[in-house]
């Protein structure tokens, strides 16, 4: 079984068990252990063998022990007898919104309905409402759910579609409402954590008039259809079937509503956990105290800002990026969270083409893109021969395209910038594992990216072969976009990235997050394995374009939610620094 197999298993265990209204903290173990297993950079079975299950985080003893059932058996007889219990039907009926596991199950025991289908069905007849707790308004708003939920189906939007659109909304509410009347205004939900992919879009504001600002959120020119709109909260569908939440709050409520809504929700439990045992109840207001801790019950406390939320809790404030659960509120708590790299950290790149492969900018227009963006080097890496729909660069045409660089480089000189190209090579790692250029080539690149864009369906052990032995030549120096994968039209390649993080952390070859939306990849999950097995890690746009070098900041972000700091970050040394820190120390021959 896979990892994200089993993930599935144990979070099917989890919504079963709520249906059936167990011990909360039973299914919050579920939960929480297949969220660990689902972004665990290790593979499952490589765990189980080493018998190191207890250390993945959320999973006790019960839970490993079943783990281990189900690697070893292909089934657990407990996860077995729930499964049977309770139809996929019913757990699915969860997913339409507003519907919950108390409304599932109700609608399952006593009208014995079973499927989001039947369900549909129902509604449509009028057969809900006779059911205490539903009329006929609760069926309409299951018919909307449901339509809402088809519209999106298994799809989520990659977070290059979702943060333009959510920033343009933004900034389009503060243009057509009179001035002064949104007071603060902020993205939340997954995209202000700066997830790959989004179910959603959630706005968060403070106004002293909500019916404005409602009423300008509805007429916006993307909006295709208002799925929802009261006083406080305004549901609208955009033209490409986002949804997109807007709720307006008071000020005093401010910082606990932004946690809350901001996620996720497997970091929000663990919030409330810890309130709890403080003798307070957390809820997007504030806290409430329960008369268990030294406030009088009933007393209340509201939060203006995030950070005094956290710190009346006794955490340091979390980063939105982090609030996974993986840690965090452990780290919060001991002060220990790390000081995370920022867009202002990063001092150049090391991955971009030019017109002499298939980007559509020549190298002095690259260079002066890169150096008026503040940075102090950019590295000229053109695709080489061996990449079949791109003309690729060889030896020769490299050796030309030094001479440009070169005369770019003494006119920065004249010009007293201080800034620099290097000159590199995006080769090409062919299906066998050799290189698209000769070592002798390779040799007198100041910074070489080795990247596999072919045969990518190669089985596991294969492409795993291939890309190590790219990994191990001597002027290989950074491993591009390590699985290969296109956000939502292509899933990554079979390689085994934890034997290929290792060989890159033994021989020091940089790991690439390449920050084009598109891929992130290396994802959050391998940036922090990588650095725990001593990668070091390089931030690159993998521009093709002026344009694309505005993309830096969704692989800041990645790395950000792998808790990654500068000094992991190749790109933030200084250029003589940074090419120390390459594989062979010298960063080529022409980085002299």
């Amino acid at each position: 079984m896979t990892n994200r197999e089993v993930a599935e298993i144990l979070a099917g265990v989890g919504a079963r068990l709520q249906i059936l209204d167990a011990n909360r903290f039973r299914i919050i173990a579920f939960q929480n252990a297949a969220e660990s297993i689902r972004n665990l950079a290790q593979d499952i079975n490589q765990v189980d063998v080493a018998g190191k299950l207890l250390e993945i985080p959320g999973v006790g003893k019960g839970i490993a022990d079943a783990i281990h059932e189900l690697l070893s058996h292909g089934h657990y007889t407990e996860f077995d007898a729930l499964y049977d219990q309770v139809p996929e039907g019913v757990v699915q009926m969860m997913a339409v919104p507003d519907m919950g596991p108390k409304k599932a199950k109700r609608l399952w025991e006593e009208l014995g309905i079973d499927s989001v289908e039947a369900l549909q069905a129902a509604a449509a007849a009028g057969s809900l409402r006779d059911l205490k707790g539903f009329g006929a308004k609760s069926e309409e708003k299951i018919l909307k759910g449901i339509e809402l939920l088809a519209k999106r189906s298994d799809t989520r939007t990659s977070i290059g579609v979702a943060r333009p659109l959510a920033e343009a909304i933004v900034a389009r509410l503060q243009e057509v409402v009179p001035a002064g009347t949104i007071e603060r205004i902020e993205i939340a939900g997954s995209l202000r954590r700066w997830k790959e992919t989004i179910g959603d879009v959630d706005i968060l504001c403070v106004s002293h008039d909500p019916a404005t600002v409602m009423e300008a959120f509805r007429t916006l020119p993307q909006v295709a259809d208002v799925a929802g709109s009261g006083e406080t909260k305004t549901s609208v569908i955009l033209g490409n079937g986002l949804q997109v939440d807007l709720r307006v709050v008071e000020r005093k409520h401010w910082g606990a509503a932004l946690q809350y809504f901001t996620g996720s929700k497997e970091h929000n439990v663990e919030m409330r956990e810890l309130a709890l045992k403080q003798g307070w109840s957390l809820n997007e207001y504030g806290l409430t105290a329960t008369g268990s801790g030294g406030a009088p019950e009933g007393e209340q406390r509201f939060f203006e800002e995030e950070a005094d939320l956290y710190a009346f809790l006794g955490l340091a404030w979390v980063p939105p990026e982090l609030r996974e659960n993986r840690g965090e509120i452990q780290a919060a708590r001991k002060d220990a969270l790390p000081a995370l790299i920022t867009v202002a950290d990063i001092r150049g790149e090391l991955h971009g083409h030019t017109t002499w492969s298939d980007g559509t900018a020549s190298v002095q227009e690259m260079g002066e893109a890169a150096r008026t963006r503040g940075y102090a080097y950019w590295n000229v890496s053109d695709h080489s021969v061996g990449l079949g729909v791109v003309q690729g660069v060889d030896g020769e045409r490299l050796r030309r395209q030094r001479a440009e660089i070169d005369a770019y480089n003494r006119w920065c000189q004249e010009q007293g910038y201080a800034f620099r190209l290097l000159q590199g090579s995006e080769v090409e790692i062919l299906a066998d594992g050799t290189l698209g250029l000769p070592d002798e080539v390779l040799a007198t690149l100041d910074v070489v990216v080795a990247s596999i864009h072919s045969a990518q369906r190669q089985d596991r052990e294969t492409i795993t072969a291939r890309c190590l032995k790219a990994v191990y030549n001597p002027h290989v120096d950074i491993l591009g976009h390590p699985t290969g994968r296109l956000i939502g039209s292509r899933p990554p390649t079979e390689i085994d990235v934890e034997r290929v993080l290792q060989a890159c952390a033994e021989t020091r070859t940089a790991v690439e997050i390449n920050a084009s939306p598109e891929r992130l990849d290396l994802n959050d999950v391998y940036a922090r394995r990588a650095v725990e097995l001593g990668c070091q890690i390089a931030i690159n746009c993998d521009a093709h374009s002026v344009e694309g070098l505005v993309v830096l900041p969704y692989g800041v972000h990645m790395a950000r939610r792998g808790w990654l700091t500068a000094a992991s970050v190749l790109n933030t040394y200084p250029i003589d620094e940074m090419l120390a820190l390459l594989k062979d120390g010298s960063g080529g021959a022409g980085a002299q």
